[in-house]
């Protein structure tokens, strides 16, 4: 899986691509794959080093967009109840 980290707080010039392993589906999760994810202002924000208790290196992407790829199984017991 693919993610921008932030290294360090210097802007932009702080990102880097990295590669992460694929997270594996927890019990009450879904996990779902990502078709696209965008920074937004509050990551903006962040990298400026301005957002209190924010420490690098760290993971931004806070606007995201997906379908649903797996399920845990006590999540599927749930929506079958409805």
């Amino acid at each position: 899986m693919h993610a921008m980290r932030a290294e360090t707080f210097s802007g932009y010039q702080g990102l880097k691509l990295i590669e992460l392993p694929k997270p594996a589906v927890a019990d009450g999760k879904v996990l779902v794959r990502m078709t696209a994810a965008g920074v937004t202002p509050l990551d903006h924000t962040i990298l400026s080093g301005k957002f209190h208790g924010s420490k690098a290196p760290l993971v931004l992407g806070r606007r995201r967009n997906g379908l649903s790829g797996r399920l845990a199984r006590d999540v599927l017991r749930r929506l079958w109840r409805f």
